[in-house]
């Protein structure tokens, strides 16, 4: 396999520089990891999540890169003849374009039976490599049955381009525009000790399904941009825009919190009208994977900060936040066996909006903790806090190789173990997260399908004890994904 050989021969060339800086690089995770496990001696809780499009995107247009390398490799073991013949019939000149498309069906417990489709198209204009730009449309949509009628419950639609080489190489530069819909988002309040259970007088069957629900609309502008600095560190800075439509469901917590007539010890919400919102990013990567598909050794750190200003028709609201992200890998049976560890902690300052308090990270933001990026078998939206803490342990392995359609493939599993806990204040001291630990967890595994060195599609079940608040009948959290969870 191409992958594999590329990872070997990054191994060699680690060893022929010298058996000291192989050591030390290995005595490097090894520390980390040692340090990161020590979290783990405590229970844990885990989350569940849908296809994200932008991964959907991206694998699309990696199939394309790996078919297009594979027809230039043939085309000059066919020799200059062959590129002649090509030539002389006029066909188009695949050196130049390159195309994927990617139609995909996913189910998840939070927002029901997915249909999506991906597409890319790539330039190597002037042989530049990776592509001197590539463009990625990803639209998704989710059925999903309530009262007895099947509604569209999610909408995530993404078109992005990538131009990697700007400025000799030393900018890449990734704008994209996102729209998404969510008739279901949940809302069960803040704080790490915030409860599922329907007060006595909710007793229509509207109500009741709707209570922790409302809807989210927003579309969003994100400019992201990529400076190296030196090997394995870069900076990265962006600026995102959206403007966030609002609507709590008649009866819901939301509603109710929004007029006041909810429990008075939820603290009152930022955000809950229709507004616009400016958010500026920039942080440090430290990057040492071997690879970004199945990376088997090395660290990928992230430390950033971000500052958002928002305004509706009332007032102008501002915030802050700062996220560190500690994600090691190391191989215990070369690459075959491989124990990830990731630690990752979110705070929020100032007036967020309150659906921020579900959600973390400052250049791509994700629900969390619930969801397919935190604590796997936790629904998305379940708590919400300004303080997130986030640990996840798994051993990972691609062990089956094989070739299907002409291309190298694998297939692999992983088992994982996910915990976490929201703290509603930064100093931690608040009623609303009750008293103890109070940790949530979950665990599950699931099995990888590898396609060429570029793409992995993933499929996992997580079991945790708050999945019966999104789903008592199945209470799973069952994800789809283009992508290893960290």
């Amino acid at each position: 396999m191409r992958y594999h050989e590329a990872s070997s021969r990054a191994r060699s060339r680690a060893t022929a520089g010298g058996g000291e800086e192989e050591v030390a690089r290995t005595v490097n995770v090894s520390w980390r990891m040692i340090a990161i496990g020590c979290l783990f001696v405590v229970p844990v809780r885990a989350a569940a999540e849908v296809v994200d499009p932008e991964e959907a995107a991206t694998v699309a247009a990696d199939i394309a890169e790996e078919e297009a390398a594979a027809e230039r490799t043939a085309a000059e073991s066919a020799g200059p003849g062959a590129e002649e013949d090509d030539a002389s019939d006029g066909s188009v000149d695949d050196e130049v374009y390159e195309w994927a498309a990617l139609p995909y069906a996913a189910y998840s417990s939070d927002y029901g039976v997915l249909f999506g489709a991906a597409g890319g198209l790539g330039s190597h204009e002037g042989g530049v490599r990776p592509y001197l730009w590539r463009g990625d449309l990803a639209l998704s949509a989710s059925v999903m049955e309530h009262d007895g009628v099947y509604e569209v419950a999610q909408q995530n639609h993404q078109l992005g381009w990538d131009f990697p080489t700007l400025l000799d190489g030393r900018l890449r530069l990734q704008p994209q525009l996102r729209f998404q819909r969510t008739v279901n988002q949940g809302w069960f309040g803040i704080g790490n000790a915030s409860v599922a259970a329907l007060p006595d007088e909710v007793v229509g069957l509207e109500e009741r399904q709707r209570y922790h629900q409302f809807t989210y609309t927003a579309p969003e502008l994100r400019l992201n941009a990529r400076l190296p600095l030196v090997d394995g560190l870069s900076m990265m800075v962006g600026v995102h825009g959206r403007y966030v439509f609002i609507e709590p469901w008649t009866g819901s917590l939301l509603e109710r919190q929004m007029n006041g007539t909810a429990d008075d010890r939820d603290p009152p919400l930022v955000g809950a009208r229709d507004h616009g919102l400016i958010l500026a990013s920039a942080g440090l990567l430290w990057d040492t994977r071997d690879e970004e598909t199945a990376p088997t050794v090395g660290m990928f750190d992230e430390i950033s900060v971000r500052g958002g200003i928002g305004f509706d028709e009332e007032y102008i609201f501002a915030y802050g936040g700062v996220t560190a992200h500690l994600r090691s890998y190391l191989p215990l049976a070369g690459e075959y066996l491989v124990l990830g560890t990731r630690l990752l902690a979110d705070a929020l300052f100032g007036d967020p909006p309150f659906y921020e308090l579900g959600r973390g990270g400052a250049f791509f933001p994700v629900e969390l903790p619930g969801g397919v990026d935190g604590i796997r078998g936790v629904p998305a939206g379940r708590w919400a806090g300004r303080v997130k803490l986030i640990g996840s342990v798994e051993l990972r392995s691609i062990f089956l190789d094989f070739n299907l359609f002409g291309k190298a493939m694998n297939l692999g599993a992983d088992i994982f173990f996910d915990w976490g806990r929201v703290w509603t204040a930064q100093d931690g001291y608040s009623s609303l997260d009750g008293s103890g630990p109070g940790l949530k967890y979950g665990f599950g595994g699931g099995i990888y399908w590898r396609w060429g060195p570029s793409a992995l599609f993933r499929f996992e079940l997580a079991w945790s004890p708050d999945a019966t608040d999104a789903n008592p009948d199945l209470p799973l959290g069952i994800y789809v994904a283009f992508a290893q969870a960290f």
